[in-house]
């Protein structure tokens, strides 16, 4: 049996990320792969999705920010409204949609479970398992291979 690890650290100011993999190959020329990663943030490689950028977080605010002036002006322009009751419908639709599109998104978050703890524990639970499968001695590890061959 035969068995390769690898081990891939990267360290910058804001980032650690370390990749482990490990090919089991059987007698039988089976082979069981599994990798597990550990990251801590940053840039790995991926695209990020949008607004989760410090880029993405800067258009996002300067965007509300230039929405809330042009409903101001709009409301004075051609609503008719005066400064204050335009100011107030203004800031109080802001505040009241921008508060309910936050609650929104924690809680399609919770059932998605996309929750930092979450993904913390996952990743805790695939390093734990990683390292037992490395423990295990050969002779259990064909045994487990061939019990899963059987079902």
């Amino acid at each position: 049996m035969t068995l390769e690890t690898t081990i891939r650290t990267t360290t910058t100011t804001t980032t650690m990320t370390t990749t482990t993999t490990t090919t089991m190959r059987g007698a039988r020329g089976r082979d069981a792969t599994h990798v597990a990663r550990a990251s801590s943030g940053g840039d790995d490689g991926e695209k990020a999705p949008f607004g989760y950028t410090r880029a993405d977080v800067m258009l996002i605010g300067g965007g509300v920010t230039g929405a809330g002036f042009a409903a101001y002006y709009g409301l004075q322009s051609f609503g008719g409204m005066d400064a204050t009751k335009a100011g107030n419908a203004v800031q109080l639709t802001f505040v009241l949609g921008l508060t309910l599109v936050w609650i929104a998104s924690y809680v399609l978050r919770v059932f998605n479970k996309d929750m930092t703890y979450v993904k913390q524990l996952k990743d805790y639970e695939d390093a734990v398992m990683q390292k037992r499968l490395e423990e295990m001695p050969a002779g259990e590890l064909e045994k487990m291979m061939d019990d899963l061959d059987q079902k």
